[in-house]
């Protein structure tokens, strides 16, 4: 294995692979990885083939994603196959009701880790935010998930003004009562869509609430990738184990990437906020082009990667803040 890194030093350990587009839930405020919905797709033999190529690159760490990847009905193919190059952290990001049924087999089949969406803990705001009516399935998927035997499950908590983050103490503790990890995670959008409407009225900064948590932690790590910090606090006798993530105007978390993208179309995306850097690896795979070639591919990816939050836009957000404050 050779790392390899950008031109900003960073190497490239980690990679987020968008297994489909399509969802049985409708989330307003997903990214979808940056990408539009559509229906095609990448075979299993093709993504077997892309991580092969980037595990010899420095890649041992994959986190499957969708749309929703356990729609597909080769997934449990998927991270097998995806097993035989990376030893590393083998993880999912899932909406978690189709976990009742599939969660044993992902384990057996090399997934080593969940994370299960849940954005609101109220079954009225739960629906509004997905589309469903369906709190009581993912609270099962959770439960499954560690029936299966997944020692680590993260729940994704998209925090939003005015809708539920009047429920974070109640997520706080559900994560000491069931046993996960809360994964708390600021609204983002690009620098062009700062000012529409959606973002206006539900992004919520998380630093007040994080300064809040700090201060009744006993224990803070950090995660190696974005530098998160990760709290740990005694809840009624249990543990509840919270982690922030930080993305917007925060150059610390886009020093710290080590990630990198591929669509479900095939190609890679250095950063999910840029759609003008792609990198079309797919062709060369479906032309049966040869490994050095692959390979060349894939390094010039990386090497387009680029922080997206620079140190000058939290000076610029920082003087917006200063102003209307001041106002």
């Amino acid at each position: 294995m050779t790392l390899v890194t950008d031109n900003y030093g960073r190497s490239v350990r980690s990679m987020r692979i968008q297994v489909n587009t399509t969802c049985n839930f409708s989330c307003f405020f997903c990214h979808m990885e940056g990408t539009g919905v559509h229906s095609e797709s990448m075979t299993a033999d093709e993504i077997e083939k892309i991580v092969s190529v980037a595990s010899k690159w420095g890649v041992n760490k994959i986190k499957f994603t969708g749309g929703e990847p356990t729609l597909r009905r080769d997934i449990l193919d998927i991270v097998r196959r995806t097993r035989k190059y990376i030893t590393g952290d083998i993880s999912m990001t899932t909406n978690g009701i189709m976990l009742p049924k599939i969660a044993k087999d992902l384990r057996e089949a090399g997934l080593d880790r969940i994370n299960i969406s849940l954005h609101s803990i109220e079954r009225e705001k739960f629906e509004f935010i997905t589309g469903v009516d369906a709190l009581e399935q993912v609270i099962k998927g959770i439960r499954a998930a560690h029936e299966a035997g997944f020692k680590s499950i993260k729940v994704n908590f998209v925090v939003l003004k005015d809708l539920n983050v009047d429920q974070l103490p109640l997520m706080m503790k559900l994560a000491a009562d069931e046993n996960v990890m809360l994964q708390l995670i600021e609204y983002e959008t690009t620098r062009e869509m700062e000012k529409s409407e959606d973002f206006l009225k539900y992004h919520v900064s998380l630093d007040r609430f994080e300064s809040e948590v700090a201060s009744r932690s006993f224990k803070v790590e950090y995660n190696e990738l974005h530098k998160r910090p990760r709290y740990h606090m005694n809840l009624e006798g249990k543990i509840a184990v919270v982690e922030f993530v930080k993305p917007m105007r925060n150059s610390e978390f886009c020093n710290n990437c080590t990630r990198i993208r591929l669509t479900s179309t095939g190609l890679l995306k250095p950063c999910l906020m840029r759609n003008d850097n792609l990198t079309n690896i797919i062709s060369s795979v479906r032309n049966g082009k040869t490994d050095q070639v692959l390979d060349e591919i894939f390094i010039k990816a990386a090497k387009a990667r680029e922080p997206y939050w620079k140190k000058e836009d939290e000076i610029e957000a920082n003087s917006e803040i200063f102003w209307l404050s001041e106002g």
